[in-house]
């Protein structure tokens, strides 16, 4: 195979371009059908500002793209040559984004967005689909780096490059690692993640409640209690119960509870929990600090800063948050010091670690934000030890094989459709639709490389936008494609009708045996108990076929 290389880099205070070997570098190149393997070696510090390896390939105009998200909630999905990836859109672009950061949550600082059709980038994978074979191009690791993959369906090629962003190399550094291979989607996955080494942390299926997607901040101990005596009339379908955003003062003030809605505090819930025979489960944002808790205010010197020695922002949600260096010796103990409280005073058995892309947002002390993303995970799995991680609003790669449960997609909103806010936001917005397709397009990393969590079904009939066929469709879709099965409702509230579709989701008794997504409409064959069917729905607005 031929490849075309294109450096821009910076050695010896100077701006320079190369195609390959000269006079400050040179190249060990190895390549095969199967693998592209480049190391570079240079003869003086380089600090490498653009790369692209380059290669011809000749997309059909059946051909389709997929494209790997940059973290949990980015959009994932296969594309078209017809079709245009969404950039960062108009709010996200606007004063309240910059203000909030919202270029942060997703690739923008670093991927310039693609403005026409047909051009399109992906995160560590990807393939181009022909007919029912796929042609697979992966990263072996993106410790290195993030790796990157285009494709330019207009000019017939395939481009890879890596974020070396803040990385001055100054010793053999291996540029690219990458795996090839082609065949059928469940056989190349299976190959690409042996030949990763990477295995899923459990089998184990988690199936319950969260108190997110009915309360919101907006829970208590009186609803958390009385959520969970309804929920154990029915507990041999459910076998966790997690609490979520809300029992706190502030994001980052984890020590803080909410002593008006919490008046006894988190063990006494956990005690509860495990009386009742359930998993515990918290969630937390490890590396948030909310502008006006007592973290940002107290511990200044904790948070990841500009060039102007200003805390950087990392999105919106509670007003606006900052996030932790994690590098810093004092937050790395604090961190550790709230694992501790959660898992061993108070007993929670399992962690929802939400929010994580915020400790890689920039590149520091010469890592590349990839390395800072793998360092982060590795922090945590340190923390949590033998207990479970949830991860949630993360970079996936970094997370291969080491937590063992996984959010693959946004937010689920409360109804389908999108309201013009969600269409002018950014790539990682709550979307009904998102959530479809990355569960769809990720389900290649269900049991491969940890268990996939798709976010929750609904079946209450208040506080709720989507019709009672729209809840029964989503909740088949997750029981079809889902690791982790929650739901956010006060189950004493349900009919006869609602208690025996709660039931049936939460019985493993179904298989998927063909998927096809086509002009926004999906088709997805299923067998359960014995007998086929099929789901068939638009994606975009919630039709039911």
């Amino acid at each position: 195979m031929d490849y075309k290389l294109q450096f821009t880099y910076l050695a010896n205070g100077k701006l320079k371009t190369s195609s390959g070997n000269n006079d400050d570098f040179s190249l060990d190149i190895k390549s095969d059908e199967n693998s592209l393997k480049i190391v570079l070696t240079p003869n003086t510090d380089i600090r490498i500002q653009k790369f692209f390896v380059t290669r011809k390939y000749d997309f059909s105009s059946e051909s389709k793209f997929f494209a790997n998200g940059f973290q949990s909630w980015s959009d994932t999905k296969e594309f078209a040559k017809e079709e245009r990836m969404a950039g960062l859109g108009l709010v996200g672009k606007s004063l309240f984004g910059k203000v909030f950061g919202l270029n942060n949550v997703g690739d923008y600082n670093f991927v310039e967005a693609e403005k026409e059709a047909g051009k399109f980038h992906s995160h560590s994978f990807a393939y181009v689909r022909n007919e029912n074979e796929i042609d697979f191009f992966g990263s072996l690791t993106d410790r290195t780096g993030y790796t990157l993959i285009y494709a330019d369906m207009n000019n017939n090629t395939l481009s890879f490059s890596k974020d070396l962003e803040g990385v001055t190399i100054s010793e053999p550094y291996e540029i690219l690692d990458l795996f090839f291979d082609k065949g059928e989607y469940d056989g190349v996955f299976d190959r690409y993640f042996e030949a990763l080494g990477v295995k899923p942390l459990t089998d184990e299926k988690i199936k319950g409640y969260t108190s997110w997607y009915n309360y919101y901040q907006n829970i208590s101990e009186e609803i958390i209690l009385r959520d969970l005596n309804s929920l154990y009339e029915h507990r041999e379908y459910v076998n966790t119960y997690q609490i979520d955003d809300g029992y706190q003062t502030a994001v980052g003030d984890w020590f803080s509870i909410n002593s008006e809605k919490f008046p006894n505090g988190m063990k006494v819930l956990v005690d509860a929990i495990h009386e009742k025979g359930f998993t515990a489960g918290l969630w937390l944002t490890p590396f948030g600090a909310q502008k006006g808790s007592m973290l940002a205010k107290n511990h200044p010197d904790w948070l990841i800063k500009d060039s102007k020695g200003k805390p950087i922002p990392v999105g919106a949600n509670w007003g606006g948050f900052y996030a932790l260096d994690i590098y810093n010796e004092d937050a790395r103990n604090y961190i550790k010091s709230v694992f501790n409280e959660v898992l061993n005073v108070w007993g929670f058995d399992l962690v929802k670690l939400d929010f994580l892309y915020a400790a890689a947002i920039i590149p520091m002390y010469g890592k590349s934000r990839g390395e800072i993303a793998y360092d982060s995970i590795e922090l945590l799995r340190e923390c949590v030890g033998d207990k479970k991680i949830l991860g949630c609003g993360v970079q996936q790669m970094p997370c291969f094989g080491k937590v063992e449960y996984m959010r693959i997609g946004p937010d689920m909103s409360l109804g389908w459709k999108h309201t013009w806010l969600r269409n002018h936001m950014h790539r990682e917005d709550v979307s009904t639709p998102n959530a479809i397709y990355n569960s769809i397009f990720r389900r290649c990393l269900n049991g491969r490389a940890f268990l996939c969590d798709p976010d929750v079904f609904l079946l209450r009939r208040t506080n709720i936008k989507f019709t009672p066929d729209q809840q029964k469709l989503l909740g088949k879709f997750i029981k079809l494609f889902g690791g982790v099965l929650f739901m956010s409702d006060n189950v004493a509230e349900y009919d006869s009708e609602q208690l025996e579709t709660f039931r049936d989701i939460l019985t493993d008794n179904a298989k998927i045996t063909a998927i096809n997504v086509n002009n926004n409409t999906a088709f997805i064959d299923y067998v359960q108990d014995g007998k086929a069917d099929v789901l068939k729905f638009n994606v975009t607005d919630g039709t039911i076929y």
